[in-house]
């Protein structure tokens, strides 16, 4: 039994543009975003990779990614256990501005094992459902979804997400482990949108 996983990190925000630390709260996908998802569907399409089910966490922007990929007929389920991370009395300030080492140890964040199990409910709820042979969407968030594949899909050579990149996993109902990261987004510029 083999089950593929597609987990696709959300296209560039408003917050991504201005880099503003964004977990719990949401902003929408940037003219930017958009063109990195359609690059993600694209290769999808041009792959022959056509998805049985779709999930995304229920915050506005990994539904927005999910429908850009997946198109206005198909049906999805919006999993509260994929949102990514929520960074307390950080939300929405400017990363620039201080180091990530001062985050460690604020009582306002949420700890990245309670992150892992969130994440590993969300997966097993989908799992739960899922035939032999099917090729799953799964649209959430570079935090969340990054401790899951490092902590329980053996992805310690995992390297992390851009906006719109995705990992492929593979399951046998039981067992999930990670195979790939790809990033057809790469290329994309916003010089490709504006026509500067």
């Amino acid at each position: 039994m083999t089950i593929n996983l597609y987990l696709v990190r959300h296209g560039q925000t408003l917050f991504n543009k201005e880099h503003r630390m964004q977990g719990s709260c949401d902003s929408a996908l940037t003219p930017l975003g958009v063109k990195q998802i359609e690059a993600t569907r694209d290769y999808f399409a041009q792959n022959g990779i056509a998805f049985d089910r779709a999930y995304c966490s229920t915050q506005e922007r990994a539904s927005d990614t999910l429908e850009i990929i997946a198109g206005p007929e198909m049906k999805y389920d919006r999993l509260k256990e994929l949102k990514e991370k929520d960074y307390g009395i950080y939300e929405g300030r400017n990363i620039l501005l201080w180091p990530f080492r001062r985050l460690v140890g604020s009582s306002t964040i949420e700890d990245d094992r309670e992150v892992t199990e969130r994440m590993e409910r969300g997966m097993n709820l989908i799992l739960r459902d899922a035939q032999d042979g099917e090729n799953i969407l799964v649209v959430g968030h570079g935090d969340s979804m990054g401790h899951y594949i490092r902590e329980r899909a053996g992805g310690n050579k995992f390297p992390g997400f851009h906006n719109a990149e995705f990992a492929l996993l593979q399951s046998d109902g039981n067992e999930v482990e990670y195979e790939e990261n790809v990033w057809p987004a790469k290329d994309v510029r916003i010089d490709q949108i504006t026509g500067n």
